[in-house]
């Protein structure tokens, strides 16, 4: 009697197919107990024997940072979703299925790249060209693919690879190199015969060898636009994605100085988190960076408030603003926490009327507010009842010219 399927088979078998293991975020942070856990920071991870037969979206998506991947002695049988780690350093996909080299293109920081025992033929040789664009590109591993058995192989990708140094193990001597590049037209040539041999003897078309490469182009995919080659989209992209990870790296900075001084930290945070302002809704006074100030009221009808800064402090990190009550004067730091001084008045002045003058000589910034209540008669009334008084005190309080002070 002939044999059948028995009708439960095909489901099962599309059941085994469904089972087939794919990268997870359970997988990669069971993965990454080295690192807590974490996978937005996480540098290397191992995932050989796992049975996967692909790289997954998850993988970049999760681990954006990964330099070192080991992908060994699995079922993958293609190079993708690899390109958004851009500092990848390290990648060892030996012992898989990969039939040919691709997808590396835009891994510019690749150093070691260990392919050994897969399934590389010759007519898969040529693909060692599309590793030119990886400068960074140090060690190539293709020991145990059939690729290695066809006799110029090794002059072949140390002339395609001039960036090489060690390949399958084996230093690159300076005599190989420069044969190499002597004889690598005619040793492409070969190759290139040997693999229109292999793809017609497999039943492909020998016509498709070392045809031009498809150009660059967009690909939609579900979770957002995929961009290929380079661009001023791809850069931009790079861009914001390394600013990213230097504010998470200085956050991480300040986490440990937290940890290796509790008590300075609890000061910022109380610096950090500090009301300006009474409940009353008074102004609180704050000096940050201790700087000497003076708080003064001339005869003119101003209050002349001092304050003294670093003298090659530039002016343009201060910002001044002075309220009916109040000034504050922030200091502007780039890189770190504003530093903020703030002082009452002892009068309500005229914010729209006051002036700022930095002098040049000893950094003192000056800024004089007119009050807002104030009788001119009271002026006269001073100078009457003080008889040292003199005109030349008015402005400011200062004295006279040539008078007072030796020197």
């Amino acid at each position: 009697r002939a044999e059948g399927k028995s009708p439960g088979s095909s489901s099962q078998e599309q059941q085994s197919d469904s089972q087939m293991v794919q990268i997870t975020e359970a997988l990669l942070r069971g993965r990454a107990e080295h690192n807590d856990r974490s996978l937005g920071n996480l540098k290397e991870i191992s995932l050989h024997q796992q049975n996967l037969e692909g790289v997954n979206r998850a993988l970049t998506r999760l681990c954006p940072e990964i330099e070192i991947l080991y992908l060994q002695h699995n079922l993958i049988s293609k190079i993708e979703n690899l390109k958004r780690l851009r500092d990848l350093d390290y990648l060892n996909m030996a012992l898989n299925n990969v039939s040919r080299i691709e997808g590396l293109e835009r891994n510019e920081k690749l150093r070691k790249l260990d392919l050994t025992v897969n399934f590389i033929d010759v007519d898969a040789l040529l693909d060692v060209e599309r590793l030119r664009v990886n400068y960074n590109l140090e060690e190539l591993y293709l020991t145990g693919n059939p690729c290695s058995e066809f006799e110029a192989y090794r002059l072949f990708v140390i002339g395609t690879l001039p960036q090489l140094k060690r390949l399958d193990g084996h230093h690159v001597t300076a005599t190989e190199r420069i044969q190499a590049a002597q004889e690598l037209p005619e040793t492409r040539a070969r190759i290139v015969m040997a693999a229109k041999e292999l793809v017609r003897a497999k039943g492909g078309n020998p016509d498709l060898v070392d045809a031009e490469q498809v150009e660059d182009q967009e690909v939609n995919s579900d979770e957002e636009t995929d961009l290929y080659g380079w661009s001023a989209e791809i850069r931009l992209a790079d861009y914001r994605r390394d600013e990213k990870k230097k504010a998470r790296e200085a956050e991480e900075e300040k986490d440990r100085e937290r940890k290796r001084d509790p008590y300075k930290a609890a000061q910022e945070e109380d610096a950090k988190n500090r009301p300006l302002f009474h409940p009353d809704g008074a102004p609180r006074q704050c000096n940050d960076g201790r700087w000497p100030f003076r708080m003064e009221e001339d005869r003119v009808g101003n209050v002349v408030c001092r304050i003294t800064f670093e003298r090659f402090l530039a002016t343009s990190m201060l910002d001044v603003d002075i309220q009916p009550t109040y000034v504050r004067v922030t200091l502007q730091k780039p890189e770190k926490k504003d530093k903020i001084i703030q002082l009452s008045f002892p009068a309500e002045v005229r914010p729209d009327d006051a002036s700022a003058q930095r002098s040049q000589n000893t950094g003192e910034l000056c800024l004089t507010c007119p009050k807002l209540h104030w009788d001119p008669s009271m002026r006269r009334s001073a100078e009457e009842g003080d008889p040292d008084y003199t005109p030349g005190m008015a402005r400011l309080g200062k004295k006279p010219a040539g008078q007072g002070g030796g020197g």
